[in-house]
């Protein structure tokens, strides 16, 4: 697990290197729930410069004495060293069957995390992200998120929620359904 504290120094040394990027993961989900450690990882969609100029990616890590990969996409991932913990940063774009729409990125809020000023997709954007990667994990994360919801630690607007399946177009009828499943609509 990472801490609020390591995910922000983190970030906020690209940041100040001019990285631009906006939380898509379950950083997410842990950061509404309030929650101290925010998951193993952090997903970022990488905006300036594009992770596909990876080069910029693998300089910096190397001039902080990072570590530096790849994803399961082939896109830049960094394991950012903080305070004494490991904070795997890992950068996406939109390439393969991996997609974020433009309007999420929009939408984005602004949040402090440690005094770190970040972009973070909303909630119910996040949750239909997870709807369109459809593999087990996320299925099971999503009934995990509807019983968050259920609990009433979580609040999610279904007219969001609904707004942001319509992002995907044809896909709609199989997200509103796996949504359906996970009791989040």
């Amino acid at each position: 697990m990472v801490s609020r504290r390591g995910v922000a120094s983190s970030l906020r040394v690209l940041l100040d290197r001019g990285f631009r990027f906006t939380i898509i993961g379950g950083t997410v989900v842990e950061y509404a729930l309030g929650s101290r450690d925010l998951g193993d990882d952090v997903d970022l969609f990488g905006e300036e410069p594009p992770p596909l100029l990876e080069e910029e990616y693998y300089g910096v890590a190397h001039e902080l004495g990072w570590s530096s990969g790849q994803t399961w996409l082939g896109t830049p991932r960094l394991i950012a060293r903080a305070g004494g913990e490991e904070v795997p940063l890992e950068f996406f774009d939109n390439v393969h069957d991996f997609y974020v729409p433009e309007p999420m990125l929009e939408r984005a809020e602004r949040v402090v995390m440690d005094g770190v000023r970040v972009k973070m997709v909303l909630l119910e954007d996040h949750i239909v992200l997870k709807a369109h990667a459809g593999r087990g994990s996320d299925i099971e994360r999503l009934k995990e998120i509807g019983r968050y919801v259920k609990r009433g630690r979580l609040r999610v607007s279904r007219d969001l929620v609904r707004e942001a399946v319509e992002f995907f177009g044809d896909e709609a009828p199989v997200l509103l359904r796996r949504l359906r499943e996970a009791g989040l609509l």
